[in-house]
Parts: structure tokens; C-alpha cells; sequence
């Protein structure tokens, strides 16, 4: 299935939308900026790297040590396997092994 492709007019729209919510200008005053953009990068298709994600480290490291699976982890927090080891490069997180008693129990026989 293809892509659709944004009109030129569509990508001006959320260009001044963009540029209205994250800065907080008026629409007159963004629209030279606007049509600037529009021209310097007309006929082509510029690319704009996705903003770097932010993981919830805590939470992710209290689910693994708490000792949820692995799979549900990965759903909970969108992930994949190898991105869960790129986060924890010595090993992913375990739930602290319960010692066992070395000691006997006493028992009263008759």
C-alpha cells in the first residue's frame, strides 16, 4: 500500500500549526516563514529525523525486577527485544533470588 502524499497546501497547514503551538505566533507572522520553507524546499523531499524517545527506566527496570515477563514487558512499554538490551547493555534486570535456608528445621519425633 502506498503512502499518501501530503498537497502542498496540507503541508503549510501543519507547518503554521506546528510553528503556532510550539512557538506561539501568530499566523500572520509565521506565514512569510511559512512560504519560505515552502519554497527553499519545493520539488523535494527533505528528511526530518523522528525526536529521540524517552524511556521510562524506572519503570521498566521495577516490571523486570518485579518479575513480569519479558513479552509483557516489551507490549507494556512498546518495545522491541533487541531495544530492551540496547537499555540494559550487562543484562536485563532479575528478580533477586530468595536464599534458601542452610539450617534444618528442628523436629520433635517421639
Amino acid at each position: 500500500m502506498a503512502k499518501r502524499t501530503e498537497s502542498a497546501e496540507e503541508l503549510k497547514e501543519r507547518i503554521l500549526a506546528a510553528m503556532r503551538a510550539d512557538i506561539g505566533i501568530s499566523e500572520r507572522m509565521a506565514l512569510p516563514f511559512v512560504e519560505s520553507v515552502m519554497q527553499c524546499f519545493a520539488g523535494e523531499r527533505p528528511y526530518f529525523p523522528a525526536a529521540p524517545r524517552e524511556y521510562p527506566m524506572a519503570e521498566i527496570r521495577a516490571a523486570l525486577v518485579a518479575g513480569i515477563p519479558v513479552k509483557q514487558v516489551m507490549s507494556k512499554f512498546d518495545l522491541s527485544r533487541a531495544k530492551l538490551h540496547d537499555l540494559f547493555p550487562g543484562g536485563l534486570p532479575r528478580a533477586a533470588k530468595r536464599q534458601l535456608s542452610t539450617t534444618l528445621a528442628k523436629v520433635e519425633t517421639k
